[in-house]
């Protein structure tokens, strides 16, 4: 038998550092916990058990099934002649039957028994599923499990054709257009998420006036607005700060990197992202379809949980076809270069097919830009420093005003280093119209000022007493809460930052100050490129607490012993129970336990068949008999 007493003991030989990784893998409730008996029975609750076992893949399944109708632990190469026998396992060998009982130990659904300790084979390490396990596997339909036979006897469904060699040249082309076009939305989004965060629901998920309105910025449908903002997340571009999705750190970066380079670190991201289970099931279909028959072969490899697991492949099936690793739900050539050699070689596969982009643009009288193919990202950053983008395509247009122009000012530019910019990359020269807007946006610029006060408020300063009482009654920056202090200065508790980019954003042509009364241009606000692990651990707070209650026990360990002997009489298992002779001798006595009361054990011994009566201060040791 193995039982809550085996569990508990190996909870309490486990380091605290393995242990923890093992309870992030099975969480359980964490109430009422104060020992390492009451963990073991927490981990063999139904509850728990459940949530552990819907999880896993039949393989995975069918070794406990197996293992389940056996009694004691069996071996990795017992398992694989074993499960070779059935329809749903046939073809597995030691090393993944072994890989399968590893996984499983790692999770505490079966028990470990060290090598020279398993009858038969003494070499090998071998493994039996706690008694609780088995029951609730073996109670099938009635724990919301699958039924052992269908478990064992359901071959895999049918692989699909491999994709012709006459489909890749269409399929190449359609995945390079999507992958460019993906790197140009995510290049959006950043922009977007720079001018205003997008605010993420509690449960999760975007709030739909953020959705709303990334949609519109990307010219997408509001659907591929989540698959997008996915991608960027997965390549450390964008996350969540106080409830806001912005731009992280490293999106500057990317944003200033070649479309190769940018396409790489999307598709790196994905790859380095995917479950283990995804990347082996995604490279065995490196050839083949990603259509119904991958989601009924992903059906079959869960068959406890297979919704579940087929909505966590679609996720990065739609991702895929979005960076154009697939096209038409075929892998590309750029696809199959990414599971099968990596993002180096993937990247070399889908740049063949890119549009050749361009450097120049048209400069035009009605202040527009028009560029006659995909810009260099380099100078398309640059340009949106000074105009907005109207539209994008493979020849996109963008429009100066004075707004864009006062940014561009903003953030340091001057009229000189606008024209030396606009001169090396038009076609056109510089419209004189154009010429007029940039004099007067640096003219302006600087109307109003912000600086900090001495307690942290701003301070928003212009002598155009008429400009800041529009500022001052303007609804967009109520939030603000600006007050006037006289003709030409307001004050807000917020900070100098918080105004300067508020007031900014809605248009107004502003500056900020240090103490000095010098220009400086202050940073847009971005979130962490990778989560800040919380400061409290409530996993090893738990692992760490049971360590001091037990550590407290250890010079006697009677309390450890009594709750040994305790679980034993309530679970009526036979277990050895180590005694102290008058002599000195210690005995093994293979008992099972029916009570304690008085300083005593009482138990009948299995070896001789009788009843024994032992001084519980004589009981020196116990153990679960495997």
């Amino acid at each position: 038998m193995t039982t809550t007493l085996a569990l508990a003991a190996r909870l309490r030989a486990m380091p605290d550092d393995e242990l923890v990784e093992a309870l992030r893998a099975r969480p359980v409730r964490r109430a009422g916990i104060s020992d390492f008996f009451d963990l073991a029975e927490a981990l063999l609750d139904p509850e728990a058990l459940q949530r552990a076992l819907a999880p896993l893949d039949r393989l995975q399944l069918a070794v406990l099934i197996v293992l389940g109708a056996e009694d004691g632990p069996r071996s990795a190469e017992w398992l694989a002649r074993r499960l070779g026998e059935h329809p749903a396992t046939a073809g597995i060998d030691v090393r993944q039957a072994g890989a399968a009982l590893a996984a499983l130990s790692g999770q505490l659904l079966v028990h470990p028994v060290p090598e020279g300790e398993t009858n038969g084979h003494p070499a090998q390490p071998a493994a039996a599923p706690y008694d609780a396990v088995t029951a609730r596997v073996g109670a099938g339909p009635q724990s919301g499990l699958p039924r052992a036979q269908t478990v064992l006897d359901t071959a895999p469904p049918p692989l699909p054709p491999v994709t012709a060699e006459a489909d890749l040249p269409s399929i190449d082309r359609l995945a390079a257009e999507r992958a460019f076009e993906a790197v140009a939305a995510v290049s959006e989004l950043l922009a977007e998420l720079a001018r205003e965060g997008a605010r993420e629901l509690q449960k999760g998920g975007l709030a739909l006036p953020a959705s709303k309105r990334l949609s519109e910025a990307l010219s997408v449908d509001a659907d591929s607005v989540p698959t997008i903002l996915s991608v960027a997340s997965r390549a450390g571009l964008a996350a969540v700060a106080d409830g806001l999705w912005l731009p992280t750190a490293d999106a500057a970066s990317w944003q200033h990197a070649t479309t190769p380079d940018r396409w790489r670190a999307l598709a790196s991201a994905w790859l380095a992202a995917l479950p283990a289970d995804l990347s082996s099931l995604f490279s065995s279909r490196r050839r083949a379809p990603w259509d119904d028959s991958l989601r009924a072969h992903i059906a079959w490899l869960y068959p406890a949980s297979p919704t579940d697991a087929q909505e966590r492949a679609s996720e990065r099936i739609a991702e895929a076809e979005l960076l154009g690793i697939t096209a038409r739900r075929l892998p590309s050539s750029a696809g199959t270069a990414l599971l099968e050699a990596g993002p180096a070689a993937a990247t070399d596969a889908v740049v063949a097919h890119f549009p050749a982009e361009v450097s120049k643009v048209y400069l035009q009288h009605d202040l527009t830009v028009i560029s006659p193919g995909p810009l260099a990202p380099e100078i398309e950053a640059r340009l949106r420093t000074m105009a907005d983008l109207e539209s994008r395509a493979l020849a996109s247009t963008f429009r100066f005003s004075a707004a864009s122009l006062d940014r561009a000012v903003t953030a340091g530019e001057t009229a000189a280093t606008i024209h030396e910019f606009l001169a090396s990359v038009s076609l056109t020269g510089v419209p004189q119209p154009l010429d007029y807007l940039i004099s007067d946006a640096v003219e302006r610029h600087g109307r109003v000022r912000v600086r900090a006060a001495d307690d942290g408020r701003a301070l928003v300063h212009s002598d155009d007493a008429m400009l800041l009482g529009t500022i001052a009654v303007d609804q967009s920056l109520s939030s603000l809460r600006l007050r006037r202090v006289d003709d030409t200065t307001l004050t807000s508790r917020f900070p100098r930052d918080v105004v300067f980019w508020a007031l900014s954003d809605v248009r107004y042509p502003v500056v900020a100050e240090d103490a000095s009364g010098a220009i400086v241009t202050p940073r847009r606000r971005t979130a962490a490129a990778r989560a800040v692990v919380e400061a409290r651990d409530p996993v090893a707070e738990l692992v760490a607490r049971i360590r001091q209650e037990d550590t407290a026990d250890e010079d006697t360990g009677e309390q450890w012993l009594a709750r040994q002997l305790d679980q034993a009489v309530r679970a009526r298992q036979t277990v050895v129970v180590q005694v102290a002779m008058p002599d000195g001798q210690l005995i093994d006595y293979l008992l099972e336990p029916t009570g304690i009361g008085g300083g005593r054990l009482r138990g009948r011994d299995r070896a001789a068949d009788i009843e024994r009566t032992l001084p519980l201060s004589s009981v020196k040791g116990l153990r679960s008999v495997d």
